[in-house]
């Protein structure tokens, strides 16, 4: 059991590190824009002056403290993606700190699409261990319920619009490296999907009480 878990883990982890590497890409691109949650992020990050990392951490517990209250099902892998991905994205700004910014706009829109096809596959990789969804995919969930007859892309269309409006009024950019994010976001996600030959319905997210579950009932099985 404790190899399974440990095993788990470490894929999810590799996943997360993928998908903050994705999301840097995503702030290098500067003016270009970037995907909504990241342009929440620069904003909140702009107007308190915290680094981009702790932006996406206070928007992140700021999401889970809504998933808890609608009562969304949260697992170990849903708290590593609040804490790894802002502390990950803060490490690969510094280390991509010699990476120059984009010298033009189409510059700029290469490095947004290139982090999205990165997240795109860091998505997959962190899903298939099953420990628990991010904690926006919870909050689309959680709205989801609250809004039963609204298209479930729809919910998670406008919760997205909602980040990028806010950032945007915080002084994020936005631009059309953005326009394309949100165009070709679930087309970069379907492509990663069919390469890794991956099918997301399928994933049964383990939460908290599944894993103690798990955990104390194969204890018991082995005293």
């Amino acid at each position: 059991m404790a190899k399974e878990y440990c095993k788990r883990i470490v894929i999810c982890t590799i996943g997360l590190a993928l998908f903050a590497l994705g999301t840097v890409f995503g702030v290098l691109a500067g003016a270009a824009g970037t995907n909504g949650w990241n342009t929440l992020a620069i904003g909140t990050a702009n107007v308190t002056g915290m680094t981009f990392g702790t932006a996406v951490l206070v928007t992140g517990a700021a999401v889970l403290l809504i998933d808890l209250l609608g009562k969304g099902k949260l697992g170990i892998g849903t708290f590593m993606n609040v804490f790894l991905i802002s502390w990950m994205s803060d490490v690969f700004l510094k280390i991509l700190a010699f990476v120059p910014e984009p010298p033009n706009v189409f510059v700029g829109v290469i490095y947004t699409l290139a982090g999205q096809m990165i997240t795109a596959f860091a998505t997959i990789l962190y899903m298939k261990p099953a420990l628990g969804a991010g904690p926006r995919d919870t909050l689309m969930v959680v709205i989801g319920k609250k809004f039963p007859k609204a298209p479930i892309g729809i919910v998670r269309f406008a919760i997205e619009m909602a980040a990028l409006l806010a950032g945007v009024l915080m002084g994020a950019p936005f631009g059309i490296g953005t326009v394309l994010v949100i165009a070709l976001q679930a087309s970069f996600l379907q492509f990663a999907c069919r390469v890794c030959r991956f099918e997301p319905r399928d994933v049964r997210n383990e939460d908290l009480a599944d894993t103690f579950r798990r955990i104390t009932k194969r204890g018991k099985a082995a005293e």
